[in-house]
């Protein structure tokens, strides 16, 4: 019988427009392209205005699936929380902005109409994750997610398809940590109420050493989404190939929402973690921070350096959150938010530069300041934004996980954290202006331009990028009101009883001082070049080498972004792990494939063939069975 409450519902209503719209784009797919794109940017948009209409008015959803008895109970629950209607809606508006990139970038590709189905389905997936009450529905939404993610991957060039295989085997293993550990929960004495989210937390240890055990499959699902390390290997590997609006809004966007969204409902409405546990989080935050900006300082690869980026950054998410404070909790998900935004700009860039350039090698880029002045303009502020530069978003919530940091009691610890991530942000600054300089700063390869005409603005291509670039400025300027009504409630009712509710004033940096003095520095030092313009002569030659002039063209003399750091390489320490790491060290995808063909091959070489053989296995599987039945019975 129909559930009209449910139907009514609105919490109910953008999922199925999502459904409803991503498959009647994947019908249309070959046949009406022109369909399916204005199906993604009005499902999109839409999503966005069904998410305003309904926060703070929808009622919760509680719809029976199935009562298997034991208490366990499957049901369909919707809900809101602040901090799941910031994530439906962020994800709403990161959709949209893809759907219009893609409408240039993606113009005339093989499988664009089906591009668009995936990405409506994959809104649908994120959206339900936002508005899920328990974990089960939460799980549906992931699986939807991680399929899609998998699906649009595979659409890329080259070894996207491989890339493609590495994640879903990775995110595959995380999904099954995340089932057992639903499973275990469930098992414990409450059943199925303890799937709740909405519910406040229970302390890690009520469920004696089983919850540890919960806690930390639920959270190596929720760092393999992320991609921290070390499950992070998926995101490098799926950039060189992967479509960059794929990249754009899964792993540089929704996935970071994703995963930090369910370490903030698993620390702060399922378990609350002890001070080990914490410290385990911190210790995973550092070094995700230092060694992941450090392997992206080694890229070549414009898509790759970004991925690193992209890996390091939730380092201080997680950072954040394990520290347990208010500061640091509001902190690491102000972060990710911030992250989504300028990371997902960088991303938009990277497609727009390799459009341009005919390659994603920082090598084979340069002078493409004077012909893209907006995407460079964009790119200059979200790169200052990653960097942590006043008074960008990316510094204020940095400066909150920094104070958040200070806050914890192992001194020790937090001290070296701290190190870890105000130098991971110095690297992050060199790592960028070696991306800056090489895209648009420095001079053009022989190479000419791959079209045969010079490039320009495209107003579907940059349009998102200036939106994206605008919202790092405005919430550096104006942070107060987003941590105001989302990230300090959520914060405060999540901090640990030895960290309290802590002193803000020092962790809430006031822009207004700051942003005047940047301003008057930015005007003196442009006042100091029109000076000397116009009251000194200059001259321009070539340069003049050991008797030798430079021919015009001539890139034996040319120096791009990717020799300013290239000493680092020869390092005694740091240049050999680093160069462990290029190839594969820390990959654990790649070891489990190594020994996993080593018992494989175990395995195989015991078909032999012979029936006897056989029949003494299962005699001795039956021997085992029996013996472990009999001891667990008392016998």
């Amino acid at each position: 019988m129909l559930n009209w409450d449910l139907v009514a519902n609105p919490l109910v209503w953008p999922l199925v427009m999502l459904l409803a719209a991503g498959t009647v784009a994947y019908v249309a797919a070959r046949r009406v392209v022109s369909l399916c794109r204005v199906l993604s940017v009005m499902g999109a948009g839409l999503t966005l205005v069904s998410g305003a209409v309904i926060v703070g008015t929808a009622p919760p959803v509680r719809a029976l699936w199935a009562d298997l008895g034991g208490g366990f109970v499957l049901s369909l629950e919707l809900a809101q929380s602040r901090l799941g209607m910031l994530v439906f809606i962020a994800s709403a508006v990161f959709a949209l902005l893809i759907a219009v990139y893609s409408l240039r970038a993606l113009r005339g590709a093989d499988d664009e109409g089906r591009f668009h189905a995936f990405l409506l389905w994959a809104l649908a997936g994120a959206c339900t994750v936002a508005l899920a009450g328990n974990l089960v529905v939460l799980l549906v939404g992931w699986e939807i997610v991680t399929l899609m993610l998998f699906l649009m991957m595979n659409q890329g060039k080259d070894n996207a398809a491989a890339g493609a295989a590495k994640t879903y085997a990775i995110l595959g293993f995380a999904d099954a940590c995340l089932l057992l550990a639903i499973a275990l929960l469930a098992a414990q004495p409450g059943g199925s109420a303890n799937l709740s989210l909405t519910r406040g937390p229970v302390a890690v240890d009520s469920y004696g050493p089983v919850g540890y055990v919960i806690y930390l499959l639920i959270l190596t699902a929720a760092l393999a989404k992320a991609g921290a390390i070390p499950l992070h290997t998926w995101i490098p590997s799926a950039a060189a190939d992967a479509p960059t609006p794929v990249m754009a809004y899964l792993p540089a966007a929704l996935d970071k929402l994703l995963g930090i969204y369910l370490v903030a409902l698993l620390s702060l409405r399922l378990l609350r973690p002890d001070p080990s546990l914490q410290a385990v989080m911190m210790v995973v935050g550092g070094v995700t921070i230092l060694a992941a900006v450090l392997m992206a300082m080694m890229q070549h690869n414009l898509k790759k350096l970004l991925a690193f980026h992209a890996v390091s950054q939730v380092g201080y998410m997680v950072l954040g959150i394990g520290t347990g404070t208010v500061a640091g909790i509001a902190g690491g998900l102000f972060h990710m938010l911030n992250h989504a935004l300028y990371k997902c700009d960088l991303f938009l860039m990277s497609g727009t530069v390799g459009r341009a350039c005919g390659s994603d090698r920082i090598e084979d880029m340069g002078g493409l300041a004077r012909y893209l002045p907006v995407t460079f303009a964009s790119s200059l502020i979200a790169a200052g934004a990653i960097s942590g530069i006043p008074p960008l978003n990316g510094f204020a919530s940095k400066w909150m996980v920094y104070q958040g940091t200070l806050g914890v009691a192992n001194k020790p610890l937090a001290s070296a954290m701290l190190l870890t991530a105000v130098f991971g942000s110095a690297l992050t600054l060199a790592s960028f202006v070696k991306v800056i300089h090489s895209a648009f700063l420095s001079r053009r390869p022989a190479l000419g331009w791959p079209s045969g005409q010079t490039p320009r603005e495209s107003g579907l291509l940059a349009g998102p990028m200036v939106v994206l670039a605008l919202a790092c400025i405005v919430l550096g300027l104006a942070p107060q009101w987003v941590l105001d009504t989302v990230f300090i409630p959520v914060a405060t009712g999540g901090a640990t009883a030895a960290a309290g509710a802590g002193d803000l004033s020092t962790a809430l940096w006031s822009p207004t001082q700051a942003t005047v003095l940047i301003l008057l520095g930015l005007g003196g030092g442009l006042l100091l070049v029109w000076l000397a313009r116009r009251n000194f002569r200059s001259r321009v030659v070539r340069p003049f080498l050991c008797g030798e002039l430079a021919a015009q063209g001539d890139d034996r003399f040319r120096i791009d972004g990717t020799h300013f750091y290239r000493t680092i390489e020869d390092l005694p320490a740091i240049g050999g792990l680093l160069h462990q790491g290029q190839g594969g060290a820390m990959d654990l995808y790649r070891w489990t494939g190594r020994y996993g063909h080593s018992l494989v091959e175990l395995l195989r070489r015991q078909h032999t063939g012979l029936l006897c053989l056989y029949v003494a296995w299962c005699i001795l599987g039956v021997a085992v069975t029996l013996a472990y039945l009999l001891l667990s019975a008392g016998v």
